[in-house]
């Protein structure tokens, strides 16, 4: 293997606190590469020494990719792998050519983020289910807690019970790179929170993650996604994941007056940058409003 995979992810694990999900997305593109490189003859690349990697080598890999038809910002993550495996090369062998260096990544279309109308995030509010059904008012409170915290996927399926501070009206979060967070809770999501446990108790489900199956059983990424993806699909909304509701949260926080840099502490971001994209989003969705309102003005 030319690419020193199991290294690197060992480094973004115990080093870096990376999460699960981040680090099997290095995982998968740097094995495409590393299998691009055994197949490409034209590379002739020591199978035992990645320092010989050359830029050639990666364009060459980029033009692969864009020919098979993959997207320019799937083509950058992937580009951003590289940059990262690299980088660790560099810190461990300062002598080493980093091939990244070359490297220009193809310009992406902005990307337009999927927010659900308040009018659809209300009714899906106002649909509470019966308590008796562990696994509906399981998913409502998943979809409760994404859209009132703004967290990502992997942040609610870590959430503990002792993370939850009813007293101080908070969740702890711990975000990527392991970084702490407290964010607030309001007290309707409070109550459903008291209930959803008093109903794990019912079923005798003693594990301390929050988010479980019938059976007692944290619940994966993959059941997560399913379950937003199913209880989205009748609304008009471009994206179904569990990452729509942070971009709700966000986009209606914004759109009413919050302050950005207090939804910027919400979100976990590292960079106003990341949180500024909804304000750009709601400046979009006011311009609508006023061609709407002006045109009914004035071409009655």
């Amino acid at each position: 293997m030319v690419v020193k995979i199991q290294e690197f992810l060992t480094y973004l694990e115990q080093r870096r606190n990376y999460s699960p999900h981040t680090i099997t997305s290095y995982q998968t593109d740097l094995k495409q590469f590393d299998e691009f490189l055994y197949h490409d003859d034209k590379q002739n690349i020591d199978r035992n020494d990645d320092t010989k990697i050359t830029p050639i080598a990666v364009r060459s890999w980029i033009m692969t990719l864009s020919e098979s038809g993959v997207s320019s910002r799937s083509i950058n993550r992937k580009i951003s792998s590289l940059k990262a495996y690299f980088k660790w090369k560099e810190i461990n062998d300062t002598s080493f050519k980093n091939p990244m260096l070359k490297i220009i990544p193809p310009k992406t279309s902005k990307r337009k983020l999927s927010a659900i109308s308040l009018d659809d995030m209300t009714t899906l509010i106002e649909n509470r289910p019966s308590e008796d059904d562990f696994d509906a008012f399981r998913n409502y409170i998943i979809m409760e807690i994404l859209y009132a915290t703004g967290i990502r996927r992997a942040e609610i399926l870590s959430i503990k019970h002792n993370d939850i501070s009813f007293n101080h009206k908070q969740i702890r979060i711990i975000g990527k790179g392991s970084k702490e967070r407290f964010v607030p809770i309001g007290d309707k999501l409070i109550d459903d929170l008291i209930k959803y446990i008093v109903l794990k108790q019912r079923y005798n489900i003693k594990e301390s993650s929050l988010i479980v199956t019938k059976q007692g059983k944290p619940l994966t990424a993959n059941q997560l996604y399913y379950i937003i993806h199913t209880m989205l699909k009748t609304y008009n909304v471009g994206e179904r994941s569990p990452h729509v509701f942070r971009h709700t949260c966000a986009t209606h926080l914004i759109s009413n007056g919050a302050d950005i840099i207090n939804v910027k502490n919400l979100l976990g971001h590292t960079s106003l940058k990341a949180t500024e994209v909804y304000t750009h989003t709601t400046i979009e969705e006011l311009k609508k409003e006023y061609k709407r309102s002006f045109e009914q003005k004035f071409n009655k």
